[in-house]
């Protein structure tokens, strides 16, 4: 008799823990750990992620042959691309949401999400973020997660990243000036054959460079005659530059009548750098002062002091930084030995 009052006693028991898991408020039960896995460790198998709104707007960038392509046209910022693949790796569940709070965030989430579709390399759907608002402390971000074999999870989380406070919503930006790369050219190790830097209006200031390596320079004026004595040191200082070369964005605010207004004048400087590869031509022009620069709108010039308008082989018109390309802006006789 003992026996069986003991087995009743311990199924009434397990029975009541089980009715307490399947109905409490307990905020730290899970909705089941498929929809709650949005880690994806092996991010090398990634080949395309999408990012939407419910305004239309949508970013696709896929993995190409060195460097990820934007909406199938550009290089993509290879910065914001690692951003977002160290986020899949080291994201995790900061919290789950209470269920008392999970309608109410749920609401929010439908009116303001992005979603973040995640595609292996053969084209076929891994994972589905949602991504919604920031907590109110600003150090986690709602989000709902959905797999192809299990649907989209009911249950959000307030999810957080290994290394890093603050949120994570402002990574899935889709601005398509925002995730274009700005890196035109980069010679780290300075495999270039030749460069030729040309003053339009200042055609005495023009000069070219054959590089062969090492202390194997040669320096010209714009009309090919050689120099014959030349600061090898200060040229190959001024070389350096050459390693990396950017603009900063493509966002000019400009009309198409002002931009072809700029491209019909003559630009201040033509750069040209020839490698392997082939030719490329960069072209930079005068910007005018913003309205805001009272220093500069009293200069009778009236020129930004801060940027630049320029074009990589007569591509779309940019803003650069004076402070990138000065450095590029340097005339022959920078180069010509005093003695």
């Amino acid at each position: 008799m003992k026996k069986i009052t003991l087995l009743l006693l311990l199924v009434a028991i397990v029975g009541g823990i089980a009715f307490y898991l399947s109905t409490s408020n307990d905020p730290f039960r899970s909705e089941g750990a498929e929809q709650s896995d949005f880690a994806i460790a092996d991010t090398a198998s990634i080949g395309k992620i999408l990012i939407a709104d419910r305004s239309g707007r949508i970013v696709i960038v896929t993995r190409g042959s060195g460097r990820w392509i934007l909406n199938g046209e550009y290089p993509a910022r290879e910065d914001a691309v690692e951003t977002l693949l160290r986020t899949f790796k080291n994201i995790y569940i900061q919290r789950p949401v209470p269920r008392e709070a999970q309608e109410q965030v749920n609401t929010v989430m439908a009116s303001s999400t992005k979603k973040v579709e995640i595609y292996d390399l053969d084209g076929e759907l891994i994972k589905t973020w949602y991504v919604g608002h920031a907590t109110m402390d600003k150090k986690g971000t709602y989000m709902l997660l959905e797999t192809p074999k299990n649907g989209k999870s009911s249950a959000p989380f307030i999810m957080d990243m290994k290394g890093f406070i603050g949120m994570l919503n402002t990574r899935f930006f889709l601005d398509e000036n925002e995730w274009r790369s700005t890196l035109l050219l980069a010679y780290p190790d300075m495999n270039l054959d030749k460069i030729e830097v040309e003053y339009p209006t200042d055609q005495v200031s023009s000069f070219k460079v054959e590089y062969d390596g090492g202390n194997q320079i040669k320096l010209f004026t714009g009309d090919d005659t050689p120099v014959a004595v030349f600061d090898t040191l200060t040229l190959k200082d001024y070389m350096l530059n050459y390693k990396k070369m950017a603009f900063e964005n493509y966002r000019t605010g400009l009309t198409e009548f002002q931009i072809d207004s700029i491209r019909s004048t003559a630009p201040f400087q033509i750069i040209r750098v020839i490698d392997s590869s082939g030719n490329h031509e960069i072209k930079l022009w005068p910007k005018e002062a913003p309205d805001y620069d009272e220093m500069a709108s009293s200069d009778s010039l009236v020129l930004d002091r801060e940027r630049v308008y320029g074009t990589y082989n007569d591509g779309e018109l940019a803003l650069a930084q004076r402070f990138v390309w000065d450095k590029f802006q340097a005339p022959i006789v920078a180069f010509i030995s005093k003695e």
